[in-house]
C-alpha cells in the first residue's frame, strides 16, 4: 500500500466514523506510530482533519459552511457552468441531480425541454422542478438533512438502485489527483458513488476553484465521469489527465459581464 492509498483509507475512516485513533490506525496498516503521526499531520495541514491526543477528529469547521451561502460562491460561473451543462439534455431524457449547489443551477435551465424525467434528493432542486409541468419529477425519499436541505441515508441510496438515468449531473467539493473525487460529508459521497453506478453517463460539474483541494468524503475516481463541465481556468495538468482518459472536458470563460 502506498502513503497516498494509506492517507486516502484514513480519510475515509475519519469521514465515517467522525475520530480515529492512532492505535487502531497502527493495527490497521501496520506501520509504525511516527508513520501515522506523519499521516495525520499532512491531512491536518491540508484541514482535512484536527489531530488530538491520541488520535484525530473531523474538521468540523470545514464542514459546517451553510448550503446557500456556498451556492453564492462563484455564482456567475456556476449559473455559466449549469447553463451549459443543460444543453446536454434532450427530450425524454432520465436525467439523476444531485445535491451539489452548482448542480442546483441546472434545474433553472430545463424548462425549455419536453417530457424528461429528472431523479433527485434535492429540496431545492425540487422547488425549482415544481414550476416546469413539462419536467416529471421524482424525489427520492430519506432522512432529511436540513444542513443539506436534501434527503440522504440508507432509504435514499435504496430507492436510487430501481432507476438507470441517461445523464447524471454531479458535483463535488474536491478534485484531486491524490483523493480523486471527495465531498464534505460521507452521506453525501455515499450517495453519489450510487448516482454514478446507476447512470449511463456521469457529467462531473465544478468550476476551476475545486481542483487541487480535497474534502474527508471520497466519492470516486477521476476516471470515474464520462465529462465535466468546467471553466477556462482549470489547471493543465488536469487537462492533459482527462485528455488521455478520454474524459470530455466543455468550458466555459471565467469572465463576469461587467
Amino acid at each position: 500500500m502506498t502513503n497516498a492509498e494509506r492517507k486516502q483509507m484514513i480519510l475515509e475512516m475519519v469521514s465515517r466514523n467522525k475520530s480515529v485513533q492512532i492505535t487502531d490506525l497502527v493495527k490497521q496498516f501496520d506501520v509504525s506510530v511516527m508513520t501515522i503521526r506523519r499521516d495525520l499531520a499532512e491531512l491536518e495541514d491540508k484541514k482535512y482533519i484536527k489531530r488530538v491526543y491520541g488520535g484525530a477528529v473531523l474538521n468540523e469547521e470545514e464542514l459546517n459552511k451553510p448550503y446557500f451561502p456556498r451556492a453564492e460562491i462563484n455564482s456567475y460561473i456556476k449559473d455559466e457552468i449549469a447553463k451549459t451543462a443543460s444543453n446536454l439534455v434532450e427530450s425524454d431524457d432520465t436525467i439523476i441531480l444531485d445535491l451539489g449547489t452548482t448542480v442546483l443551477q441546472v434545474s433553472k435551465h430545463l424548462g425549455g425541454k419536453k417530457n424528461i424525467y429528472v431523479i433527485t434528493c434535492s429540496i431545492p432542486v425540487i422547488n425549482e422542478l415544481e414550476k416546469y409541468p413539462n419536467v416529471n419529477v421524482i424525489s427520492l425519499g430519506g432522512e432529511l438533512r436540513r444542513d443539506n436541505h436534501a434527503f440522504l441515508g440508507s432509504t435514499t441510496e435504496t430507492e436510487i438502485e430501481k432507476y438507470c438515468a441517461d445523464i447524471a449531473f454531479i458535483g463535488v467539493a474536491g478534485i484531486s489527483f491524490e483523493f480523486g473525487l471527495t465531498n464534505y460529508y460521507h452521506q453525501t459521497a455515499s450517495l453519489c458513488k450510487k448516482i454514478i453506478k446507476q447512470s449511463k453517463k456521469v457529467v462531473l460539474l465544478a468550476d476551476s476553484s475545486k481542483f487541487g483541494k480535497a474534502k474527508p468524503a471520497i466519492v470516486g475516481k477521476l476516471n470515474d465521469i464520462d465529462a465535466i463541465v468546467t471553466d477556462d481556468g482549470i489547471p493543465e495538468d488536469y487537462k492533459d489527465y482527462f485528455a488521455k482518459n478520454d474524459i470530455e472536458v466543455i468550458m466555459v470563460k471565467n469572465k463576469k459581464i461587467e
